[in-house]
């Protein structure tokens, strides 16, 4: 609510289980973009009930969430949340340099685009430094919680939040001082873009080869 007015537009990259819905305040609008059909259904079928009974008029939006949301009108969104994938599994063109074009396209002038990077093999971090140094954007990571916090039952989380202006992460970084956002680390030698994205140099070694 301190960064947004209670009007605001607020987009979902990927539906999974809903639990997003319930971070949403009264009168703002959500609208989630899911690929799979199957997922959809599940939420509807009531074998998830985070939409029902969170935000019961979210707008859920099958396709593929790019070409989606590059259809809609520019500066439609305040806040978008790219939670697209997780564990070992990436979807290269929602991580590219025209990918955030289509991000920044969707979002106003002083949006906020989170996008979730947790991954066991692949080190997304500098892959999104080097995006957003190339755009000249500014951007902060925040782990979730530690293991010490959620025990054995539950992996933690980490975001990057990208915005135009550092006044935003500034703004950001107020709703709970006890969860730091630090900068990003150095970047990748190249951004990934449509035509080149190769996760070699970000491969995790240690733990694709199980060496811990």
């Amino acid at each position: 609510d301190r960064l947004f007015g209670p009007k605001a537009r607020l987009g979902v990259v990927g539906l999974g289980t809903g639990t997003l819905a319930c971070y949403r305040r009264p009168g703002q609008s959500m609208r989630f973009f899911e690929i799979d059909p199957a997922v959809l259904e599940l939420s509807r079928n009531g074998t998830f009930t985070y939409i029902r009974d969170c935000a019961p008029d979210a707008e859920v939006v099958l396709g593929d969430a790019r070409l989606e949301l590059a259809r809609m009108p520019k500066g439609g969104m305040d806040l978008l949340a790219v939670d697209a994938f997780s564990s070992d599994a990436i979807p290269l063109h929602l991580m590219t340099d025209e990918a955030m074009g289509v991000y920044l396209d969707a979002l106003s002038p002083n949006g906020i685009l989170l996008i979730h990077i947790s991954n066991r093999y692949i080190d997304l971090e500098p892959v999104l430094a080097a995006i957003a140094a190339k755009r000249g954007l500014s951007a902060a990571l925040r782990d979730d919680a530690s293991p010490a916090e959620i025990g054995n039952y539950f992996t933690s989380s980490t975001w990057v939040a990208i915005t135009r202006e550092q006044s935003r992460i500034d703004d950001l970084r107020k709703v709970d001082p006890s969860r730091p956002w630090r900068p990003l680390g150095a970047p990748a030698k190249r951004a990934w873009t449509d035509d080149h994205a190769s996760i070699l140099p970000q491969v995790r070694w240690s733990s694709l080869l199980g060496n811990r």
